[in-house]
């Protein structure tokens, strides 16, 4: 055998081992990038599973805490309590009763039953938001499907007509009782005062007076105007006239602003354009309009 014969003999098993070490590579790295494949799907299917398994636990808990709100599973008990339970809110609460009645349709439901209790009563407002704080504070699985209130002189005196929802499920414990505890927390309410501050002392059955310093901030307000913005070397400034006085102010980003029943802080400035940040949320203005024109853009941040 020559020396060429040899060297191409060499070379035909080092191009041999060369392939069969690349495939042997390449097999390598797909099995691997298979396995790491797996290994993903694998993760994401039991961190599916897990968060499956919380939502099923969090459903569990809040079915739970249903049960132990629903009415009692006798239907004659449940429309019979619910009723006098109803009654007794409305008197406690100092509105007259002049009307209370079942309601509840024939149609049944394997997965729950419904009573419905139509109520007529007359009283007050004050008297009406009582009523109220104690229903949805409740112990109950229950809602106010449908209300009218009608309003006599001048909002002094009302009468109430609503219809009144609750719900029996039907492995609940009780068959002969309703449900007790403590009253339940109302969201984003606080107390009875609370609510009677927000109902109360406003009047919604009468046009609404301005006290007279509102009347003056609300005229100061209209007759200062947003009049233009100029750009110089802090950026963005707002200029600001009084029509009356004629005096002008300028205002940057960040400085205080006390214009009649607008107050606040300049938080945005741009070419013809204003945002102010308030207690009722921000707020936006264009020159040429004065400051009881604003725009509300987003409610305060909770």
């Amino acid at each position: 055998m020559t020396s060429r014969e040899k060297t191409l003999i060499g070379a035909v098993a080092a191009a041999g081992v060369l392939w069969f070490g690349t495939q042997g590579l390449t097999r390598y790295r797909e099995t691997v990038e298979r396995n790491s494949n797996q290994q993903m799907e694998a993760e994401r299917a039991l961190s599916e599973a897990r968060t499956a398994e919380l939502r099923g636990q969090r459903a569990r808990k809040q079915v739970n805490e249903w049960r132990g709100l629903s009415l009692p599973t006798n239907r004659d008990v449940a429309e019979s309590l619910y009723q006098d339970w109803l009654r007794t809110q409305l008197t406690g609460a100092g509105l007259t009763v002049t009307q209370i009645a079942d309601k509840s349709g024939s149609a049944r439901n394997p997965q729950f039953g419904e009573v419905a209790i139509e109520v007529r009563a007359d009283g007050a407002l004050p008297q009406l938001t009582d009523f109220l704080h104690r229903f949805y504070s409740g112990p109950h699985l229950h809602r106010i499907s449908s209300a009218t209130i009608t309003a006599a002189d001048g909002g002094q005196k009302l009468s109430l007509t609503m219809t009144a929802t609750a719900l029996i499920l039907p492995d609940a414990k009780r068959t002969d009782k309703l449900a007790e505890g403590d009253p339940r927390p109302i969201e984003g309410v606080k107390s009875l005062d609370e609510i009677r501050q927000r109902l109360v002392d406003r009047n919604l059955f009468v046009a609404h007076t301005p006290k007279s310093g509102e009347v003056a901030a609300d005229s100061n307000a209209a007759e200062t105007e947003f009049s233009s913005t100029v750009y110089g070397e802090n950026g963005w400034q707002s200029w600001v006239r009084h029509k009356t006085s004629g005096q002008v102010s300028r205002f940057n980003e960040g400085d205080a602003i006390d214009l009649g029943s607008l107050k606040g802080k300049v938080v945005e400035i741009e070419n013809r354009r204003m945002v102010i940040e308030t207690d009722k949320g921000r707020v936006e203005l264009r020159a040429g309009q004065n400051f009881s024109q604003t725009t509300l853009l987003a409610p305060p941040a909770a």
